[in-house]
């Protein structure tokens, strides 16, 4: 069935402030779980004066841009970062359920169980990995640390995956689960300040959902790139500490989104 556009565009708005909903709550849980605060039950507040924010201070995206990155009560900035997580939310959003649910030649659509709701499933499986690994990557980068119920949770998320993409092979899900987790453990090792040894667990989970052949051809180059373009801009250039979490976290949800595609297009399958 031929979707007329208005529908295809009404259904990106959607999609878009809805992951962009769920990564503002990441952003609660990214800046209050290192901090052993609550994040459930307690309601969001400007960080500067303490203010509980109104619900038209809480629209992902909008209220930023409205509002001019300030806190209403007392001007004091917002920081850029928060709201940079909501779009990367919104487009995470459309592109897991837009790929899934549109099934192009190559999109992990292919192997995801049944039709409607196996594909539906599958994009939740990766979305869902894909808001774990951002909360674990920021919490890195803020704190120097991965919490140990962050990893908990990517794995009860890769658990799921084992049930919403059954057509990878087992022995394609060990041999993820090593490939590219063994080269973090060796930058754990050379750099133990920058990269923490919880670090290796966030592609062995990965792996063992998605397989080798996205980690090995599609994550590891991204990564590799990024963390030299990384340690050039922040090491050399601006003289701080190199963390290559954000550069193996955007190649794992490169790999995630597109690995089947980009594969299909190199001619590596």
């Amino acid at each position: 069935m031929i979707l007329p556009l208005w529908f295809k565009i009404l259904m990106c708005v959607f999609l878009f402030f809805l992951g962009a909903s769920v990564y503002s709550f990441l952003n609660v849980v990214i800046f209050r779980v290192p901090r052993g605060e609550e994040f459930v039950k307690t309601r969001s507040h400007c960080p500067g004066c303490g203010k509980l924010l109104s619900p038209m201070e809480l629209v992902p995206v909008v209220s930023y841009v409205c509002l001019g990155g300030k806190c209403k009560n007392c001007g004091s900035k917002i920081g850029c970062r928060d709201v940079l997580i909501e779009v990367f939310g919104g487009s995470s959003a459309i592109a897991s359920f837009w790929l899934f649910f549109a099934a192009p030649a190559g999109s992990l659509a292919e192997v995801a169980m049944g039709d409607f709701y196996g594909r539906f499933l599958a994009g939740l499986t990766a979305f869902a990995m894909i808001g774990a690994i951002t909360v674990i990557t920021f919490i890195q980068i803020d704190m120097g640390v991965v919490k140990k119920g962050t990893i908990i949770a990517l794995a009860v998320i890769a658990a799921i995956g084992f049930f919403t993409l059954p057509e990878i092979h087992i022995t394609d899900r060990l041999i993820g689960a090593a490939c590219l987790s063994i080269f973090v453990l060796i930058l754990a090792l050379l750099f133990k300040k920058a990269v923490p040894m919880g670090l290796a667990f966030v592609p062995a989970l990965v792996g063992l959902v998605i397989g080798w052949d996205k980690l090995l051809f599609v994550a590891a180059p991204v990564a590799v790139a990024m963390a030299i373009i990384e340690w050039i801009v922040l090491t050399l250039t601006l003289k701080k500490p190199f963390k290559p979490a954000f550069a193996i976290s955007f190649g794992l949800a490169l790999a995630i989104l597109f690995g089947n595609i980009i594969i299909k297009a190199l001619g590596l399958n």
